[in-house]
């Protein structure tokens, strides 16, 4: 399932770092939960949940968490296409939350944008069919997360002591900030400043591990891979004509606070 900033291919890397932090964070301190305040597509909480933790997952889109939560109880059953005219009904008509207006939204839309324009109109004359690989993409994590528990909070109102965090924020961009939406309507962007002011307050009572590409010089990078960005493309994309060796690459790294810099 495409969603913007997603980590399907990166997730299973990812895992592997967050599960060393793991085990060496139960021994020394008293961690009962893994929690993911920004689960997304759940790129990479989807390799965690055979850990022996409980497992939190939370977003503040509220279409998001009840299409996930619809998965989980096996109650979403989307179909195996989505016209333009049922897409923009579900944008414009249907209230939120709603759990396939939320399917739509992300697993239909370019990019994974939620509701950014009807992703299936680019594709012309390939085989590709963005509802189906959706569709496709949920059913395969129903299985994987029927011990996960799902919220829908603001991670500014989270309170967490004693977890293991893994955040996955909307990255810094201060040449084009990303505006997201959480319904369609609205606009949100991202504070990045109040985000690291959080992240230092949570990490005096849990340890925190964060995905980005800087971060300020009290965090530690513990991790990084170069990663070739390779949205949906198109036409009418900056990257048209490039080869897959000529699309942009980006380094993405993990971070810690230093106090727990001896993990």
């Amino acid at each position: 399932m495409k969603y913007l900033g997603g980590k399907q291919r990166l997730g299973k890397h990812l895992a592997v770092i967050l599960k060393q932090y793991i085990d060496k964070s139960v021994t020394k301190y008293d961690i009962k939960t893994y929690m993911e305040p920004f689960c997304g597509a759940l790129g990479v909480l989807q390799n965690m949940t055979d850990i022996s933790l409980n497992i939190i997952a939370s977003d503040y889109h509220p279409d998001l968490i009840v299409m996930w939560q619809a998965v989980k109880d096996g109650t979403l059953n989307p179909p195996d296409s989505v016209s333009e005219e049922t897409y923009l009904h579900y944008k414009l008509n249907i209230e939120s939350p709603h759990a396939l207006k939320g399917f739509f939204g992300f697993g239909s839309s370019f990019g994974g944008r939620y509701y950014a324009c009807y992703a299936q109109k680019y594709v012309k004359n390939k085989k590709e069919n963005f509802c189906l690989e959706a569709k496709h993409s949920v059913e395969r994590k129903r299985p994987l997360i029927q011990n996960v528990s799902f919220k829908c909070k603001d991670y500014t109102k989270l309170k967490p002591a004693n977890q293991f965090i893994y955040c996955d924020p909307p990255y810094r961009n201060t040449k084009h900030p990303i505006k997201y939406r959480r319904d369609v309507k609205y606009y949100d962007v991202f504070d990045s400043d109040a985000f690291w002011v959080i992240m230092r307050e949570w990490s005096k009572t849990n340890v925190v591990i964060i995905s980005e590409l800087t971060a300020p010089d009290d965090f530690i990078e513990i991790w990084h891979k170069e990663k070739t960005r390779t949205a949906c493309q198109s036409t009418k994309t900056r990257f048209k004509n490039a080869l897959p060796s000529e699309a942009p690459a980006v380094t993405e790294k993990l971070f810690i606070h230093e106090r727990h810099a001896d993990l």
